[in-house]
C-alpha cells in the first residue's frame, strides 16, 4: 500500500508537499474511482478548472490523458509538457473558449464550486459545457457547507478553532467576533466569510445542475474524505448516512459526482 499520510516536514517548502498531496490524491484515490465509473482517462482531453499548483492535473496526464489545467492567478508552473500545460485565464471572460479549446472529453471541478459566489454559481457551471464535446462529462468534488468541516476551517485558521468541527453552524457575525479574539488574522477571518458566502450544500448542487440540465449519472458520499486521510492520517470511510438527506448534509465531509450533459440540452453554447 502507498504512503496515505504526507506530512508537511517531510518536503523541503509548502509548496512540493501540496503539489504531491494533489498528486496522490488523484493517484490514489480518484483516477480508479472514474475508472470504476467507466471513465479512464487514457487518450481522454481533460480540462482541470482550478487546477492550483498542479499535481491533480499532472497525474491525470500521467495516467495517459491529454490535460490542461487553468486558474485565475499564475501558480508558477514549472512541469509542463506535451500532454501537461497550465494556463492562467478566467473561464467566464469572453475569450476563454478561444484560448482553452471547446472539444474535452472531461472537465474536472475539485474544491472548487463552493468557492464560487452563490449569484455567479449558475453562469458558471453553465459555461463549462461550451468547452465539452456534446458527450462530454464533468467529475466534481466538493465538502458540503453543514458539514463538520464545511467551512474549510482546517485549512485557513491557525488557532485550536481549525480542529474544532460545525463552525458553520454558528452565525457569521458571532464566529467573526470568536475567531477575531482568539487571534485568528484577518486573511483567515476573510477565506472564513467568502467560503460562508459561496455556500455550497448538496441540496443546492441538486438543484443547481437539474435546472441547467445536467444529468447525474454517479454520486458518492465519503465520511472521512480521501484528502483526510493524505492530510491527517484518518482513514478514508464511505458515509452509511448518504441515503438519509438532512444527515448527509450534516455528517458526510465530502461528495463526488460525475455529470453528463442532458441529450436534450446539449448543443454547444457559441
Amino acid at each position: 500500500m502507498q504512503t496515505t499520510h504526507l506530512r508537511p516536514e517531510m518536503y523541503p517548502n509548502w509548496q512540493e508537499y501540496y503539489w504531491t498531496y494533489q498528486y496522490k490524491l488523484a493517484e490514489i484515490y480518484y483516477i480508479p474511482l472514474f475508472e470504476n465509473w467507466g471513465v479512464p482517462l487514457q487518450g481522454m482531453k481533460i480540462l482541470d478548472v482550478g487546477c492550483g499548483d498542479g499535481g491533480f492535473t499532472a497525474a491525470m496526464a500521467a495516467a495517459g490523458a491529454d490535460c490542461t489545467g487553468v486558474e485565475v492567478r499564475d501558480f508558477g508552473w514549472d512541469n509542463a509538457h506535451d500532454t501537461l500545460r497550465f494556463i492562467q485565464q478566467d473561464i467566464l471572460a469572453d475569450n476563454a473558449v478561444s484560448r482553452l479549446g471547446n472539444d474535452y472529453d472531461i472537465i474536472v471541478l475539485r474544491d472548487v464550486i463552493e468557492h464560487i459566489p452563490g449569484h455567479d454559481k449558475n453562469n458558471f457551471m453553465d459555461v463549462l459545457r461550451k468547452f465539452l464535446k456534446p458527450n462530454g462529462i464533468i467529475l466534481l468534488t466538493f465538502p458540503p457547507f453543514y458539514s463538520p468541516f464545511g467551512l474549510h476551517q482546517q485549512a485557513f485558521l491557525k488557532t485550536f478553532f481549525r480542529k474544532l468541527p460545525f463552525l458553520s453552524w454558528i452565525p457569521a457575525g458571532v464566529l467573526n467576533m470568536i475567531l477575531k479574539a482568539a487571534g485568528e488574522s484577518e486573511p483567515a477571518l476573510a477565506n472564513v466569510r467568502d467560503i460562508r458566502d459561496c455556500q455550497m450544500t448538496i441540496r443546492q448542487f441538486k438543484s443547481l445542475v437539474g435546472k441547467l440540465n445536467y444529468s447525474i449519472e454517479n454520486e458518492k458520499y465519503y465520511q472521512i474524505r480521501p484528502s483526510h486521510e493524505l492530510r491527517y492520517g484518518w482513514k478514508t470511510r464511505e458515509s452509511k448516512l448518504a441515503s438519509v438527506p438532512i444527515l448527509r448534509e450534516w455528517l458526510v465531509l465530502g461528495s463526488v459526482f460525475k455529470l453528463s450533459l442532458n441529450p436534450k440540452h446539449n448543443e454547444r453554447n457559441s
